[in-house]
């Protein structure tokens, strides 16, 4: 069977990579912006933790793994929880001058990374432990229609979301000094952003798995700005290259029989590495 007549198997994986992709792409912008690639690590990582919790817990309460669950018992719902009380104790400053904000992300990073593990090892989730697996690195081949459909609700409230504010989302990036003597509430706006993030994160964790989120809000960003300085166009770039290496990661773990998601990661791995060496030769000119 070729590619193309296998299209009703991989029609709705293909379009949850592709509409994540182009998500963490655009929300990308903003982290690379923001220069707080490592927190979008940590919350990748705390949704992660939610999705493994979520299954530990189903199977206290005795749901099973592939039956419809519960939306209070839901993956979805618990990485959401998760990357939200994560993206909530990032953006609160800390008090004291001894608690600096890298080591609160180092914290929830190495938390969340560790508690995994531990879940992991429960003997509770023997079952799920290699959709976890997946979830943690990444494999789109096989997504459920409910995590397309949540997917698109979460990309229809962020992009409403940025519609709106889009403006100040980039005034307060770009320089919160400034902002702030004009009148644009930062704090509220990083709250804002920090929501969307948090629920992107979750809701792509669930669909493709922690590896490619990160690497769609860091890398495509990156070698955006690597190829161009025009904020118009970094944009557009991070989108477009996002959505070329989904589409083109699963056609080719598809074709190859590889894992979907380290595929996804190698082709934004060698996007960013063209575009600095394109940034490194064009300077010697």
């Amino acid at each position: 069977m070729s590619f193309w007549d296998a299209r009703f198997l991989w029609g709705e994986p293909m379009a949850a990579s592709v509409l994540a992709a182009a998500l963490l792409g655009y929300l990308g912008f903003f982290v690379v912006l923001r220069r707080m690639a490592f927190m979008s690590a940590s919350l990748s990582q705390v949704s992660g933790l939610g999705v493994a919790v979520a299954f530990w817990v189903g199977s206290l309460m005795n749901v099973e793994p592939h039956a419809p669950t519960p939306w209070l018992l839901s993956p979805g719902t618990f990485a959401f929880a998760f990357a939200g009380l994560g993206a909530m104790a990032m953006a609160v400053t800390p008090r004291s001058r001894r608690v600096s904000p890298e080591s609160l992300v180092a914290l929830l990073y190495l938390g969340a990374s560790a508690g995994v593990m531990v879940v992991l090892a429960s003997p509770r989730i023997a079952q799920e432990a290699h959709e976890v697996g997946d979830l943690l690195f990444g494999n789109a081949v096989v997504v459920r229609r409910e995590d397309l459909v949540e997917l698109a609700i979460a990309a229809a409230v962020t992009l409403g979301l940025h519609a709106l504010f889009f403006k100040e989302f980039l005034f307060a990036s770009f320089d919160a000094d400034t902002a702030n003597v004009f009148g644009v509430p930062v704090k509220r706006m990083e709250l804002l952003l920090y929501f969307s993030l948090a629920l992107c994160i979750a809701v792509a964790t669930r669909a493709i798995g922690a590896l490619p989120v990160f690497a769609f809000l860091v890398l495509p960003a990156g070698a955006a700005l690597l190829f161009s300085e025009r904020l118009h166009v970094v944009l557009t770039l991070s989108v477009a290259i996002a959505v070329v290496c989904a589409a083109l990661g699963y056609y080719l773990s598809w074709t190859l029989s590889l894992p979907t998601g380290p595929v996804m990661v190698s082709l934004t791995v060698v996007t960013w590495a063209f575009a600095a060496l394109k940034r490194f030769f064009d300077k010697r000119k």
